[in-house]
């Protein structure tokens, strides 16, 4: 049996390379999981990344149909302020302005502006004073008011001519709540581009009508007129 002391330089050698060895493996399976772990807190953080990636995009989306849904029922409920002008009972080639809310919520604070004003008479002063004057305008109702009622120079006339020229007219109105919205809208009014539209008629002269039947052919022609503008 051959004995191998301490000193045997051999065996001291294949010691050290044997402890040599066991550290290189150590350490190669060291770095194998120090690299796994990396590769893995990696893989950890993409997900974590793409998660709030997702989440953030799931967010926007419900910010926005959130928003749409306000936007739409604001929509839906808001006041809807227009104008035009209808044939008035005023006479012959004489106009009536409209303003009517077709909305389903009061037009508060409403004014009225015009791009340009005729010569100044009766009926235009009194139409400055009423669109400067603020109103509010529930839902389906409507202001009729003369705007135009023939030449100023027609024979007989009144001296109130109203708005013998095309203009763009504007309103200006807010909605209701708390913080309400502003609506501003513009609209061009020129009888001569509405074409043969139907205009008062004298009504069936009788040949001797008493006083009463005159009083309600009248009536009944004033009434047919009003319908005009609805």
């Amino acid at each position: 049996m051959q004995i191998i002391t301490d000193t045997d330089p051999e065996e001291l050698a294949r010691r050290s390379a044997d402890i040599a060895q066991s550290a290189a493996d150590a350490a190669w399976l060291s770095a194998y999981a120090t690299l796994a772990t990396a590769i893995l807190s990696f893989g950890l953080l993409v997900g974590a990344v793409l998660a709030w990636r997702v989440a953030r995009d799931t967010l926007d989306q419900s910010k926005r149909a959130h928003e749409q849904m306000e936007k739409d029922s604001v929509e839906q409920t808001r006041p809807y302020v227009y104008a035009r002008i209808v044939p008035s009972i005023g006479g012959f080639n004489a106009w009536d302005l409209v303003v009517r809310n077709s909305g389903r919520s009061s037009a508060s604070n409403l004014t009225i502006t015009v791009s340009e004003w005729p010569e100044s008479d009766t009926l235009t002063e009194a139409l400055r004073t009423m669109f400067e004057h603020p109103q509010i305008l529930p839902p389906d109702t409507s202001i009729r008011t003369y705007w135009f009622l023939g030449p100023r120079d027609q024979a007989g006339s009144s001296g109130a001519a109203g708005f013998d020229i095309p203009v763009d007219l504007t309103v200006n109105y807010f909605g209701s709540g708390p913080n309400p919205h502003q609506y501003v809208e513009t609209f061009h009014l020129n009888p001569s581009v509405l074409g043969l539209t139907p205009q008062p008629a004298a009504g069936v002269k009788l040949k001797e009508p008493t006083e009463e039947l005159h009083k309600m052919r009248e009536i009944v022609q004033a009434l047919n007129e009003l319908r005009r503008g609805q």
